[in-house]
C-alpha cells in the first residue's frame, strides 16, 4: 500500500460538492434506478393506499374543493434517470387522482439560478424539488413559500411523525415549515462479492459492520492479496470526512450553524483515520471525475464508498457488486448524506392546495421512489416489505438514512464549509500529507467562518 506522503501545501481547484441530478454542474454520474415500478392506484385520503405498510391507514385530509382541475407545475434538479421516474409518478398522478388534478414536472439542470431568476421576474412554478440544504437560501431569495397548518394536515394529521427527525428538522427555517421530505441519499458501501469470497470475509447484512467487524474486513482482504479500499479525492474524501468527524463525536459548526467546528479534536480524528484508511489499504488515487469508482470497477479494489448516484451504473457495469450501509469506523455510528424535499413556489391557495395533495400523494407511495436510486424519507415507506421487491440495493441501505448528516439551515453554509472550506484541504492531505493536520484544519476554518460571518451579515443577520 501507499505511504504517507508528505510535501508543500499545494492549492487544489475548488472542491465540486454537486450531487449529479441535482443540478450545479455535477460531475458524478446522474442518480436514479432503472427498474419499473408496479401500477398502484388511489388518492389521497381514502383507505388502502397503496405504498403504506400493511395495517397502516392514509393519514392525508381529503383535498378541498378548490384543488379541482387545478393544473400544478413541478421544477427539479432531477435531470437523470431519477428525473424520469419522477416524471412518470406525476403522470400517473394526474391520470389515476379524483380531483382533476395535473402534475408537470419540468427538470431543471442550473435549478438554483432559474428559481432565483423566476423569483426576480415573478415566473415562478406552483412547486419544486429542493436539495434541503439549499432551502433557507431559496427562502432568501424570495423563491419559496410556507406550508400553512392547513397544507400540513392535507399530507398528513401529524405530517412531522411521518419522517425521521434528520430530514424533517432541516426542512424548517425562520420558525416556518418551507419543505416536506421525499428521501434521503445517504454514502454508500459497494463491494465486490468475488473479491469477498476470495478473502474469505462474509458480507454485510442490512446493519452496518461495528468497527471491529470493518477492522477484521479489511485485514483479511488485505492478507488475502486483496486491495481493501479505492479512497480518492474530490467529493469522496469531503464526504468520508464529514462521516468521520460525526462518528468521532464532533460536527462541521454549531448546532445553528454559526460557529464553525470541524477544527476540533473530533476533526483532527477524522483527517488522521481518513488517511490512515488510504495509507494502508488503498491505492493511489486522486483528481476530479470519480476515479476511484473506475477503480472499483475495474475490480481491483474491494470497497468504494461513495454516493447513492453510482447505483445504477455498478448495476450496469458489474455483476460482483454488493450493496451495504457505511460501516461504523469510529465510536458512534453517522453517515454524509443529502435529501430531496418538496417546497411550495407559489402563494396562490388553490394552487398550493393542489400541490399538497399531489404531495401526500407521493409520500404515501414512495416506497416506489425507491426505484430512482434514493431512500424514501417516509418511515413506512422504508420498512415496507415491498421496496426490496422495487429497489433491492436501496433496500439494503435504507437502515442509515436515519443517520444522515444535515448540515443546519444556513444560507450558503455548504459552499462555505466544503467549498471554500475544508474540500481542498482534505484534497490536499490525501494527495501531498502535512506535517501538521490541526493547522491545516485551523486555516480552513477560519475561511469558512469569515464566510458564513459575511453572508450572515448581508443578510442583516
Amino acid at each position: 500500500m501507499k505511504t504517507r506522503l508528505t510535501g508543500q501545501l499545494a492549492l487544489l481547484a475548488a472542491l465540486s460538492v454537486a450531487i449529479a441530478a441535482c443540478g450545479g454542474g455535477a460531475t458524478s454520474p446522474s442518480p436514479g434506478g432503472t427498474a419499473t415500478a408496479p401500477t398502484a392506484t388511489g388518492t389521497p385520503g381514502t383507505t388502502g393506499t397503496p405504498g403504506t405498510s400493511p395495517g397502516e391507514s392514509p393519514t392525508a385530509a381529503q383535498c378541498p374543493d378548490s384543488v379541482q382541475d387545478q393544473t400544478v407545475t413541478m421544477w427539479s434538479p432531477l435531470t437523470g434517470p431519477d428525473g424520469d421516474e419522477m416524471t412518470a409518478l406525476a403522470g400517473e398522478y394526474s391520470a389515476q387522482n379524483e380531483n382533476g388534478i395535473t402534475v408537470n414536472h419540468e427538470p431543471q439542470a442550473d435549478y438554483m439560478d432559474v428559481l432565483r431568476a423566476g423569483a426576480l421576474g415573478n415566473q415562478l412554478p406552483t412547486m419544486t424539488v429542493a436539495r434541503v440544504v439549499n432551502v433557507g437560501e431559496l427562502v432568501e431569495a424570495n423563491a419559496l413559500q410556507p406550508f400553512s397548518d392547513e397544507l400540513l394536515a392535507i399530507i398528513g394529521d401529524d405530517a412531522a411523525s411521518l419522517f425521521p427527525e434528520n430530514v424533517w428538522g432541516p426542512g424548517e427555517y425562520a420558525g416556518e415549515r418551507y419543505s416536506i421530505p421525499i428521501d434521503m441519499h445517504p454514502l454508500v458501501m459497494y463491494y465486490n462479492r468475488d473479491l469477498f469470497s476470495q478473502a474469505s470475509v462474509e458480507e454485510p447484512g442490512a446493519e452496518p459492520w461495528t468497527v471491529a467487524e470493518f477492522e477484521a474486513a479489511l485485514q483479511a482482504l488485505e492478507a488475502g492479496g486483496v486491495t481493501p479500499l479505492a479512497i480518492g479525492t474530490h467529493f469522496q474524501g469531503g464526504a468520508l470526512f464529514q462521516t468521520l468527524i460525526q462518528q468521532y463525536g464532533g460536527a462541521l459548526t454549531n448546532e445553528d450553524g454559526t460557529e464553525v467546528t470541524y477544527n476540533s479534536e473530533a476533526g483532527v480524528r477524522a483527517m488522521d483515520r481518513l488517511l490512515q484508511l488510504r495509507d494502508d489499504y488503498s491505492a493511489d488515487i486522486s483528481g476530479a471525475g470519480d476515479p476511484e469508482a473506475q477503480e472499483y470497477i475495474g475490480g481491483s479494489a474491494a470497497i468504494l464508498f461513495h454516493g447513492p448516484w453510482w447505483i445504477t451504473g455498478m448495476q450496469d457495469q458489474t455483476e460482483f457488486t454488493g450493496f451495504a450501509a457505511v460501516p461504523q469506523m469510529g465510536d458512534e455510528y453517522a453517515v454524509w448524506g443529502g435529501s430531496h424535499q418538496f417546497a411550495l413556489t407559489t402563494s396562490d391557495p388553490a394552487q398550493q392546495a393542489a400541490a399538497a395533495c399531489w404531495i401526500a400523494w407521493m409520500s404515501e407511495n414512495s416506497v416506489r421512489w425507491g426505484a430512482a436510486g434514493q431512500v424514501p424519507a417516509r418511515t413506512s415507506a422504508r420498512e415496507d416489505p415491498e421496496l426490496a421487491e422495487i429497489a433491492p440495493a436501496i433496500s439494503a441501505i435504507a437502515a442509515s438514512g436515519p443517520e444522515v448528516i444535515i448540515l443546519p439551515q444556513v444560507p450558503g453554509i455548504e459552499d462555505a464549509l466544503w467549498a471554500q472550506g475544508f474540500g481542498p484541504v482534505v484534497d490536499r492531505l490525501l494527495i501531498e500529507g502535512v506535517p501538521d493536520i490541526q493547522a491545516a484544519l485551523d486555516e480552513a476554518a477560519g475561511r469558512s467562518q469569515q464566510i458564513i460571518d459575511e453572508n450572515a451579515g448581508a443578510r442583516g443577520g
